[in-house]
């Protein structure tokens, strides 16, 4: 009696993990990350000890001896393991369904490693009871590990955390395959050293965190690393429980901020943490599919490292925030709904497709952390952020921005050097497409921004290639194409609102050289590029002074 092991497909995979605080080396193998135990779910019924849940006596089932033991069947009680420190304890769940009436419905109380396969084909249940008072710690969740925890396997598990959280570790916690669907009246997946997700298809909702680490007084602790497979989350009331304005141009009323919090349980009223992934030191994500609808942000971590992956995100706050370093190398990143797009003290783009719409900042380099990271204008009587540092540097990708606020903003400089970048924002007071406090340069990639009100603030001080504005009216939706005197497209960008003033900049056009600015098949612009520190018709194209951030105000 088995079943085929899984292929995890990951042997060969080499990542650059530079900001990540793992004990290997900057350049870092995954599989360097997790044994062959944590990842093997083969098993034979010949090898294993078979407990029918069934036939249980008096509600509790206590394993404390290593090795292989395969359960299947129903049980109001527990599964305790309580082994020596250096016993590996595998539980093979062959179709249980265990309802504990106190604390975990599998409490791992001492051993080296927990393991769960989830047998092929079998459906597992796990629901926890009263949380255990153990002296100064609340046991409360449903899968519950003192030690390592590893989950394998290709059958699937729901946990119903309706006490405190789902699954929980207080070491390392392996996510290595399997469906496995959490439903938690706080955390959804908990654990204190380390987060590995591999591969399966996890689906989490959770009153507090999706997925989180805790540790953060030992180096090399408390990361986070999304390494495959299908994550879906949902935290609080999700996004929708609060609300942007529109106004009558497409965009987004007054500041850009927020009409109403709604009744979102995990706001900042009650101190609740509601991010879909949060790491308490570095977070990666590599490869994979993630789905976030997130009452607070959809990524939040110390540094946070984005090399591949499709991400889609909807956020009560941040889509994305790293206290420290913020940076895409590669993948596909869909804010649909945020405060804030991108929030770093340093924010770097290297590559990748990114779309964001925010009420707020697009791009925030703010020089410095938001604390609990439910920044927001008002929300929770203002930022913690401090310093007027940060960079904003875009060297590559393919980059389009509609926000409420300022479209890129830094309490430091910003750096244009490579990549398309598209940016709309309305032009008020405060507010502009790219606002700067330190340098502006662009020198390099194509730069096309969209604004209304006839004018392009915020912009002053831009340096490098040769940037024009001029006026040129488009609809929300409209994709906006800047071609040179060849036809040849040198970038591309749909705005979601309405815009009656472009600038552009490409390095194809220097002073003097002829483009043409097209949507559809409709020309908004054809002629020569002049460096123009004007628009055409007249207006002063950048503003009369560089404009705030709001970050660092």
């Amino acid at each position: 009696m088995k079943n085929k092991p899984v292929c995890l497909m990951l042997t060969a995979l080499v990542i650059m993990l530079s900001s990540l605080t793992l004990p290997a080396a900057a350049e870092t193998d995954v599989t360097t990350l997790y044994k062959n135990k944590d990842v093997d779910d083969t098993w034979s019924l010949s090898d294993a000890q078979l407990i029918d849940l069934n036939a249980v006596q008096g509600g509790v089932v206590t394993i404390s001896e290593k090795g292989d033991y395969v359960l299947q069947g129903t049980l109001n009680g527990q599964i305790v393991i309580e082994a020596s420190e250096e016993d590996k304890v595998r539980l093979i769940l062959n179709g249980v369904a265990i309802e504990s009436p106190q604390g975990p419905a599998i409490y791992e109380k001492q051993a080296d490693k927990l393991i769960v396969t989830l047998a092929a084909g079998a459906e597992n249940a796990l629901t926890d009871g009263t949380p255990i008072i153990d002296a100064d710690d609340t046991i409360g969740a449903a899968l519950y590990a003192e030690d390592d925890l590893s989950i394998n396997g290709t059958g699937s598990l729901t946990v119903n955390g309706t006490q405190k959280h789902g699954i929980q570790s207080k070491a390392d916690l392996i996510l290595a395959s399997g469906s496995i669907t959490v439903t938690a009246v706080s955390d959804g997946i908990r654990a204190r050293n380390s987060l590995l997700v591999l591969d399966g298809d996890i689906r989490v909702t959770a009153g507090g965190d999706g997925l989180t680490t805790t540790r953060t007084d030992a180096e090399g602790k408390g990361w986070i690393v999304l390494a495959g497979g299908s994550i879906t989350v949902r935290t609080g009331e999700g996004a929708g429980a609060v609300r942007v304005s529109a106004n009558s141009k497409g965009g987004f009323g007054g500041r850009g901020g927020w009409d109403d919090w709604g009744s979102a349980s995990g706001s900042s009223d009650s101190g609740v943490s509601q991010k879909a992934v949060k790491a308490a030191t570095d977070l990666t994500v590599l490869v994979g599919t993630y789905v976030f609808d997130c009452a607070d942000d959809g990524l939040h971590g110390v540094n946070v490292t984005v090399s591949g992956g499709t991400l889609s995100i909807q956020s009560g706050d941040d889509g994305m925030h790293a206290d420290k370093e913020m940076t895409v190398n590669a993948g596909t990143i869909d804010i649909s709904q945020g405060y804030e797009g991108l929030e770093g003290e340093n924010v770097t783009v290297n590559g990748g497709t990114i779309r964001i719409v925010s009420s707020d900042d697009g791009i925030n380099a703010s020089g410095g952390s938001d604390g609990s990271g439910f920044g927001g204008w008002g929300r929770s009587g203002g930022f913690t952020a401090s310093g007027s540092g940060g960079m904003l540097t875009i060297s590559g990708g393919q980059l389009a921005v509609t926000a409420g606020g300022d479209g890129l903003d830094s309490n430091g400089s910003i750096s244009i050097t490579g990549g398309v970048t598209g940016v709309w924002a309305a032009t008020t007071t405060g507010e502009g497409a790219i606002d700067f406090n330190g340098s502006g340069t662009v020198s390099g990639g194509t730069l096309i921004v969209a604004s209304t009100g006839g004018v392009m603030r915020d912009t002053a001080g831009l340096t490098g290639q040769s940037i024009m504005a001029f006026s040129a009216s488009g609809s929300a939706g409209e994709a906006v194409q800047v071609l040179d005197a060849n036809g040849t497209v040198l970038g591309s960008f749909t705005p979601e609102s309405a815009f009656d003033t472009l600038m552009i900049s490409s390095p194809q056009l220097q002073t003097g050289s002829a483009f043409t600015v097209q949507t559809g098949s409709r020309t908004l612009y054809s002629g020569t590029m002049t460096n123009s520190t004007t628009t055409t018709n007249g207006n002063d194209g950048f503003g009369n002074g560089r404009g705030r951030n709001r970050r660092g105000w």
